[in-house]
C-alpha cells in the first residue's frame, strides 16, 4: 500500500483525491493546503490528515506525492519531493520558465525518482485513436493537425494572476498532444490572444504576441482565447 501526500485542495486537488481513493494499492495519508478549511474538508472526506509540507515530506511512510497546488508552487515542491526520494505526480506546467523546469528535470534524474507531469490527453481514447491510425498508415502523411479545445467558462482572475495563463497553463496541453501525435518538434511558434469575455482577465494577464523557433521542420501558428475555442494548427514541412 503506497501512502500519498496531496498538495493542493482546490478544484484539481479534489479530482486527484477522488482518483487516489479509487485506486487500489494507494492511500491518501495527508492533504496540504495553505487554505486550512479546504484542506480539512478534503482530508475528512477521505480519511486523511492535514499537515504541512515539511512534515509530509519527512514522513518515511509517504512513497509518493501529488502536486495539485498553484502553478507558482510546482517547481519548489518537485525539488523538495525529489530530494526526499518520493515518486512525483505534478500538474502541468512544471514552471513558467524553462530554466526552472530544466532544474527540476535534472533534480528528478539525479534523485532517480519517478516523475509524471499531468499531460493526460495522451490517454484520452480519441487522441489515442488518432495516434494509432497515423502509426498504422490509415491516414497517410499528416499535413495539417487541428486541435480545438474548450473550457466551460473563463477561470477566476485570481487563478490567472498566479498561473501561466492561457498559453503556459492551458494551451500547453495542445502543444504536448501535437508533438506526441506527430512525433516531431516545432520549427516556430506564433501565439496571440484576445480578451473577449471578462475585461478583468486582461488585467490579470496581459495578452501578447510570441514567436519561437525550434530546430525541426514544423511550423504552427496558434490563435488562442479564454472561453472561446482554443485552436492549434500544425503543418510539418513537406
Amino acid at each position: 500500500m503506497t501512502a500519498v501526500a496531496l498538495f493542493g485542495a482546490g478544484r484539481i486537488g479534489k479530482i486527484h483525491a477522488a482518483n487516489l481513493a479509487a485506486q487500489p494499492g494507494t492511500r491518501l495519508k495527508y492533504v496540504v493546503d495553505t487554505h486550512q478549511p479546504s484542506a480539512q474538508q478534503l482530508a475528512a472526506q477521505y480519511g486523511a490528515s492535514v499537515t504541512d509540507i515539511d512534515s509530509a515530506l519527512a514522513d518515511p511512510e509517504i512513497g509518493a506525492v501529488v502536486i495539485a497546488s498553484s502553478t507558482d508552487t510546482h517547481a519548489d515542491l518537485i525539488l523538495r519531493a525529489a530530494a526526499r526520494g518520493k515518486a512525483i505526480f505534478c500538474e502541468k506546467p512544471v514552471d513558467l520558465t524553462l530554466e526552472r523546469a530544466r532544474q527540476c528535470a535534472a533534480a528528478v534524474k539525479e534523485a532517480g525518482v519517478a516523475c509524471l507531469i499531468g499531460f493526460q490527453r495522451r490517454y484520452d481514447p480519441t487522441f489515442a485513436a488518432v495516434k494509432a491510425r497515423i502509426e498504422a498508415g490509415e491516414i497517410g502523411q499528416p499535413e495539417v493537425l487541428v486541435v480545438t479545445s474548450r473550457d466551460p467558462g473563463a477561470p477566476p482572475v485570481d487563478y490567472i494572476k498566479r498561473s501561466g495563463g492561457i498559453f503556459k497553463d492551458m494551451l500547453i496541453h495542445d502543444f504536448d498532444i501535437c508533438r506526441w501525435i506527430l512525433a516531431d518538434e516545432a520549427v516556430s511558434v506564433q501565439a496571440s490572444a484576445s480578451v473577449l469575455t471578462d475585461p478583468a482577465i486582461g488585467e490579470g494577464r496581459r495578452c501578447r504576441h510570441h514567436r519561437r523557433h525550434h530546430p525541426h521542420p514544423f511550423r504552427p501558428p496558434v490563435p488562442d482565447q479564454h472561453q472561446p475555442p482554443r485552436c492549434l494548427w500544425l503543418r510539418p514541412a513537406l
